[in-house]
């Protein structure tokens, strides 16, 4: 059986490396993208094998937003996380009314990003 899938858009390097490898050593095969467009490509070349897309919502080109809605348009039972540092204070509200399933305020502990994908991959 085929580890499940998690797609992460993110456009810090680092930040991106460390999330992947996190989830990788949790099991997970992890497809990783630095902006919208290509986590979009990403999305549509391995649909099958992903269980959640956790996004940045402050991505270059298609932002984090955008990229929530064109997943849920096109795959309404995808599990979406939609995660910032920034913003306002509805920004939860703002990732719910896109399609997403939860918001994760950054900086979160990477515990709390492993517990919430489990959660959501095998729920």
């Amino acid at each position: 059986m085929t580890a499940p899938g998690v797609l992460i858009a993110e456009d810090d390097d680092e930040i991106l490396r460390l999330l992947a490898l996190v989830l990788r050593l949790e099991g997970y095969t992890v497809y990783e993208a630095l902006d919208g467009a290509r986590a979009l490509e990403m999305f549509r070349e391995h649909r099958g094998g992903i269980r959640v897309v956790l996004t940045d919502l402050g991505l270059p080109g298609l932002g984090g937003i955008d990229l929530i809605r064109a997943i849920r348009a096109e795959a309404p039972e995808m599990k979406i996380v939609g995660a910032s540092g920034f913003g306002h204070d509805n920004m939860r509200e703002e990732v719910l009314a896109a399609g997403g399933d939860e918001f994760l305020p950054k900086p979160f502990v990477t515990g709390d990003l492993v517990q919430l994908v489990h959660r959501l991959a095998n729920g």
